[in-house]
């Protein structure tokens, strides 16, 4: 169980080292390059569709990358850029918050441009040196042929430069920014230049500068991941779990998560709006329960070493992860943040909440409830068109959610429900009346 958990655990952790140009070990050297960002396909293709065309455009260009944190942004673009074939492409990758003096970056673009493992070049120098063997305007049409007829005989590579985090550059040292993004520009130019930032507003904010100077910056928009790319990237890394403790057989593979537990933990992580990082937080931490429980009920002379090539076996009828045990991670993570949501609603919409245990629940049957409801504690019912739009209060703080044929889907438990409202005199009634259903 150990090796397994630990595999789990492995899987959904972050991948931390997205530099391109670092070497890969010698066991996935030879392994077949796979296009696989889940839940980024779009964005990938369309990277590798701008790097394709740039190519055969003979020039230079550049593309700024933005979206909140956690939406797979470096990983999409790090990913494109190991599968490109290393005798057309060089890719570099830079993290613009590494340096405590920005300018710096020159020094470190230098260094990467010569392969060069350090470098004793000041800022000015090296800048100097960029701007002269790499990206420069030509005085002549004489020494334009001599470039191009150079570059076919060595087989010139595309530079691929990924500048990450850059927000500080946009903010704070924006000079540097549009020197840097001047390179694609010129003349000998075969650089692709990608600018990687997590606020919108501060790249819309450095667009008119660009565009002064003749500069068309396109910009991909990378949204927070929806419910449904969230559970097609839980099942990537299972699918990587099964494949590393060989668990081949359908019924093995079905037992690791109890139906329709990964659909919760996708939708509430969805509705709250959180990036990436944190649907892994959650499956690690089923992960620590898990071992915890199983440190707990192991033989104090048990041996915790297992055999390396021992498939794990579930036990019969039972799932690894259960319902119970991904609820409680997620009331541990969520809770106090949906009685809070609850909470901060106006009266009228936490009536609603009270109304909305029901079989069949959509906007009509919602509405007929509501109004019982309102009746048990005498308050005055709302218009429809209020009701409405108490509707959409509910469902922008995460508490609701319309799914297909116009049903209403709930994104809080009952005992959710009561533990906001039990010290609520007013809603004593309906409690009552919840708490027999």
């Amino acid at each position: 169980m150990q090796r397994l958990l630990d595999t789990i655990n492995k899987n959904f952790s972050l991948q931390t080292d997205i530099d391109p140009t670092k070497p890969k070990n010698k066991k996935n050297e030879n392994e077949k390059k796979k296009d696989i960002v889940p839940g980024r396909e779009i964005q990938y293709r369309k990277l590798k569709k701008f790097i394709g065309s740039t190519v055969e455009s003979g020039k230079g260009d550049s593309l700024y990358i933005c979206g909140p944190p956690g939406t797979g942004k470096s990983l999409t673009l790090t990913t494109l850029a190991k599968n490109l074939p290393t005798k057309q492409f060089k890719p570099i990758y830079i993290n613009c918050m590494q340096f405590n003096q920005p300018i710096k970056i020159y020094i470190e673009i230098y260094r990467k441009l010569e392969n060069l493992v350090s470098t004793k070049k000041g800022v000015n120098e090296a800048l100097d040196l960029i701007e002269s063997n790499y990206f420069y305007d030509f005085d002549n049409e004489e020494e334009m042929e001599k470039h191009l007829d150079k570059n076919k005989n060595e087989n010139k590579k595309t530079i691929i430069l990924i500048l990450d985090e850059i927000d500080i550059l946009i903010e704070k040292f924006s000079n540097i920014l549009y020197r840097i993004f001047e390179w694609p520009t010129k003349d000998s130019s075969n650089l692709i230049l990608f600018g990687i930032a997590n606020d919108l507003g501060l790249v819309q904010k450095s667009l008119p500068r660009f565009a002064k100077i003749g500069m068309e910056i396109e910009v991909l928009h990378f949204k927070p991941y929806t419910e449904e790319e969230i559970l097609k990237i839980f099942h990537h890394r299972i699918d990587l779990v099964f494949k590393e403790n060989k668990l081949k057989e359908e019924d093995q593979r079905k037992r690791l998560f109890e139906p329709e537990t990964l659909e919760m933990i996708s939708k509430q992580l969805s509705v709250n709006g959180c990036d990436i990082r944190k649907a892994f937080d959650v499956i690690r931490r089923l992960v620590t329960l898990k071992f915890e429980k199983y440190i707990e009920n192991a033989d104090s002379n048990d041996s915790l070493d297992e055999d390396p090539d021992e498939v794990f076996q579930f036990q019969s009828g039972e799932y690894f992860f259960s319902m119970d045990l991904v609820q409680d991670v997620l009331a541990e993570f969520f809770e106090c943040k949906i009685v809070s949501n609850m909470k901060s609603l106006p009266l009228q919409a936490q009536i609603i909440l009270f109304s909305s245990f029901l079989p069949v629940l959509n906007y009509e049957t919602l509405y007929k409830s509501y109004k019982s409801q309102c009746s048990i504690i005498n308050f005055p019912l709302m218009e429809k068109a209020d009701f409405g739009l108490s509707i959409d209060s509910i469902i922008s703080n995460g508490l609701m959610k319309i799914e297909s044929g116009k049903k209403i889907a709930l994104l809080f438990s009952k005992e959710q429900l009561i533990s906001a409202f039990e010290s609520s005199i007013i809603f004593d009634p309906l409690l009552e009346e919840l708490n027999n259903l």
